[in-house]
């Protein structure tokens, strides 16, 4: 069974882009900076799991008065100099978090369903910011989707998260679902959700 069958089976939109939830008018816990410094911290911690030199990167960081938003964890990898594998892993998959706060923010158009990767060459060539430049048009020329459309590929997310779950315990899980893109979904929405600090993001269903 493919994703797109298992989730109109479960009465979940297979659309490209659900459809709004009509009349939800509650702003995002998450102010658009936030968001936007996000991505830009993820991209940077996503490219030294990728094996890039981290020392421009924390240069930058620096210069662009975004290290405070750099949480412990990540500067503690970016300060590593002999990383696991699975360290490199872990944090090399939150490139699908930052794809999908790019989403939140307009620079993604359609997040789909979670079965493909995130397109790392444009991310990289088309919408971060290059390194050591400046982020303020970058910043500017954001804008968090409207509160009805949020809500629902979040409740999307949320839904598949919970069936996946059920299904990969019971073997059942459709055969082109991507599970670290599906779980990093999941994870970019609850820390969107206001309730937790990104290293602290739980994704219990």
């Amino acid at each position: 069974m493919l994703t797109s069958e298992w989730v109109e089976g479960h009465g979940i939109s297979a659309a490209p882009t659900p459809p709004p939830v009509v009349d939800y008018n509650k702003p995002c816990a998450r102010a658009l900076h936030e968001i936007v410094v996000r991505t830009i911290v993820l991209q940077g911690v996503v490219a030294v799991a990728a094996e890039v030199d981290p020392a421009p990167i924390i240069e930058w960081f620096h210069q662009q008065q975004i290290w405070d938003a750099v949480t412990a964890e990540e500067k503690a990898f970016l300060g590593n100099r002999s990383p696991t594998e699975n360290e490199r892993h872990r944090f090399g998959w939150h490139k699908e978090a930052e794809w999908t706060l790019l989403w939140v923010i307009g620079k993604v158009d359609i997040l789909g369903l979670p079965t493909s990767e995130a397109d790392m060459t444009r991310l990289v060539d088309e919408i971060i910011p290059p390194l050591g430049s400046q982020i303020d048009g970058f910043l500017s020329s954001s804008q968090i989707r409207p509160p009805g459309v949020l809500l629902a590929e979040d409740d999307r997310t949320y839904n598949m998260w919970s069936y996946a779950q059920r299904a990969r315990r019971q073997g059942e899980l459709p055969e082109d679902l991507n599970w670290g893109v599906l779980f990093e979904r999941r994870y970019a929405f609850e820390w969107l959700d206001g309730n937790e600090d990104w290293d602290e993001v739980t994704c219990d269903a």
